[in-house]
């Protein structure tokens, strides 16, 4: 375990996700957080290029908070960051009251924040709305290591890709199919 982070902007992190698996993310604009799609199980990473590999997710993350998922921090020179665009549009957690939730589907401002976005559809609906409810994150703070390394090991025992806080402001909705897509990527190190 590293004891400290203090990740600043375009730093690579390895994160230990379980026994012998160890994955990749980047800190990017405003806290937000850049997750891959690549595991390995030791932690050799020179020579990969992030924009060569896809991305699982982006999230907001409170980094202290993350001290015991993050065990290294990478050079710059053993490997490329990513240069991905940050998706600009991503939900809204809604509380309507009397234990009823739901979300709402926003555009960030241009400093990538989720204060003072526009809403681009309002309550969304998982009948009509599953889609979106799939393929976009909430916009809210995570800072529970447990949570993500949770929602990682699923991922890449599964291919499931979820956060299951969309479980509860959406009571029922049932998981999002595999991905479909090539394997992750398996890095063999040097």
């Amino acid at each position: 375990m590293l004891k400290t982070t203090g990740c600043k902007e375009n730093d690579v992190v390895v994160l230990e996700i379980g026994n012998e698996a160890f994955t990749l993310a980047q800190m990017r604009k405003n806290g937000i957080m850049e997750f891959f799609d690549i595991v390995q199980p030791r932690n050799a990473w020179d020579g990969v290029d992030l924009n060569d590999v896809p991305s699982l997710f982006f999230i907001y993350v409170a980094e202290k908070n993350l001290d015991s998922l993050i065990v290294d921090k990478l050079d710059q020179a053993g490997v490329i960051p990513s240069s991905a665009p940050i998706p600009m549009v991503m939900l809204s957690a809604v509380f309507k009251g009397a234990g009823t939730y739901g979300a709402d589907l926003i555009q960030l401002t241009d400093q990538f924040s989720s204060c003072g976005a526009a809403i681009i559809k309002a309550d969304l609906d998982p009948k009509t709305d599953l889609d979106v409810i799939y393929r976009h994150e909430l916009s809210g703070v995570y800072g529970d290591a447990g949570k993500i390394r949770k929602r990682l090991r699923r991922y890449f025992a599964t291919g499931v890709n979820w956060d299951d806080s969309k479980e509860f402001l959406f009571k029922g909705i049932a998981l999002p199919p595999p991905h479909n897509g090539q394997s992750s990527v398996r890095h063999t190190g040097q």
